[in-house]
C-alpha cells in the first residue's frame, strides 16, 4: 500500500529538520572574516568558492547569498539608515509643487 502525500511529507521533514540553520552558526562565526573580505572588494561568489574549497563552509552558493544577504547586507543597510547626513535643504529659487489648484491661475 502506498503512502499518502501527507504521510511522505512527514517523513521528509522528519529526515531533514532544520537542515536551514545547521550553516548558521559556522556562518556567524566566519562573519568578520566576510565583512571584511566583502568591504576589500571581494564579490560574494568569490568569498563562499574560498570558503567552500577550504571546507570552512559546505552550504550552497544560494544557502550563502542568503546568508550574507540576512547578516550581513541588513547591518550595512541600519548602519546607512543611522548615520547622520547632511539633510537635503530645498532651493527656495526652485521649482515647487502645489497640488492645490488656485481658480485665479486658470483664468
Amino acid at each position: 500500500m502506498t503512502k499518502t502525500l501527507s504521510e511522505r511529507i512527514a517523513l521528509f521533514t522528519d529526515k531533514h529538520k532544520n537542515t536551514s540553520k545547521q550553516f548558521l552558526p559556522v556562518f556567524i562565526a566566519l562573519k568578520p572574516d566576510i565583512e571584511q573580505a566583502l568591504q576589500d572588494g571581494w564579490t560574494v561568489h568569490q568569498v563562499w568558492d574560498t570558503l567552500y574549497d577550504e571546507g570552512k563552509i559546505k552550504c550552497s552558493y544560494q544557502w550563502f547569498r542568503t546568508l550574507v544577504n540576512r547578516h550581513i547586507t541588513d547591518n550595512r543597510k541600519q548602519k546607512i539608515l543611522t548615520t547622520p547626513e547632511k539633510s537635503a535643504v530645498a532651493d527656495q529659487d526652485g521649482f515647487r509643487f502645489n497640488s492645490a489648484t488656485e481658480k485665479e491661475e486658470l483664468i
